[in-house]
């Protein structure tokens, strides 16, 4: 009789065990699958090309919160899936499409620039660059041009003023 209660005790141990396991196994957090979230209507596997061209175009201006914004309204994604998609974004190879945009050469002249502006920006670019005040000139050129940050600094500290003479 004390062989069947040892034994009892053993098979009810292991019963224990097991459903113990299984229950903290259940309540582990998974992994989301991509290919299921997808699936599931949460974002599109791939991006219209109207959209990418203008995520790209977003990208390389260096207006990464508004090419977040565009990305979340074309594809449901939350912000930090966006936000992740964003930062890893090569513009021209957007994942799942075709569309590559050509990239128009960007000017790294600023009189070259400077001629292709309206006369009322290039007055008020000089005005700011005269009065010492680059951030505000640096907007209102990236305003007008699309340009970057940085390309738009090194045009300002370039900007030919007129009248203006070049130490010797």
């Amino acid at each position: 009789m004390d062989l069947v209660w040892i034994i009892g005790i053993v098979i009810g141990a292991i019963i224990l065990i097991a459903l113990l396991s299984a229950a903290l196994r259940s309540m582990r957090p998974k992994v989301p699958d991509v290919a299921e979230t997808y699936a599931n209507g949460a974002a599109p596997a791939t991006l219209d090309p109207h959209a990418v061209a203008e995520i790209d175009d977003l990208v390389r201006r260096e207006n990464r919160i508004a090419a977040i914004k565009v990305l979340r309204d074309h594809t449901g994604e939350s912000l930090a899936s966006a936000k992740r998609r964003i930062d890893h974004w090569t513009v021209g190879l957007a994942p799942g499409t075709t569309a590559i945009p050509v990239v128009p050469p960007q000017p790294h002249d600023a009189e070259a620039v400077r001629s292709t502006l309206p006369a009322d920006a290039v007055a008020e670019i000089d005005r700011l660059v005269a009065e010492a005040q680059p951030i505000a000139a640096i907007k209102l050129l990236r305003e007008h041009t699309g340009l970057g940050l940085k390309a738009s600094k090194d045009l300002i500290d370039d900007w030919p003023m007129p009248g203006r003479r070049d130490p010797l």
